[in-house]
């Protein structure tokens, strides 16, 4: 197996961890509020759909873009550590970048649809 293969398998299958982590965690405060502010079903079940193919998409573009081109073939194993953790480094800064927007819109709707109430 290639240096390559090998980082993108544990890259692949620490994203995946990440994101169960992340699904698990805030997936149902995230259905509390939502089914509170919208009062509609079809709301919720779209916006925690948006907001994991988001988080996907973002996890697999990060993935998929780190490379891990520094790797040659004999690589010792730090390599292969200081490898992924530089495509983790880029996952967590994107998947930061969209939990605030994420968290921001949700915030509007909820002043919005409260104001309606």
């Amino acid at each position: 197996m290639s240096p390559h293969s090998i980082a993108f398998l544990a890259s692949f299958v620490a994203v995946v961890l990440l994101l169960l982590a992340i699904d698990r965690l805030l997936r149902p405060g995230l259905r509390g509020l939502l089914e509170d502010v919208t009062g509609l079903p079809a709301a919720t079940e779209f916006y925690l759909r948006a907001f994991v193919l988001v988080i996907v998409f973002v996890a697999l573009a990060a993935v998929i873009g780190a490379g891990h081109a520094d790797l040659k073939d004999g690589a010792h194993f730090m390599e292969y550590v200081w490898s992924v953790a530089s495509g983790l480094q880029d996952l967590f800064q994107n998947l930061m970048i969209v939990l605030l927007v994420y968290v921001g819109l949700i915030t509007v709707l909820m002043a919005a649809l409260r104001r309606r109430q």
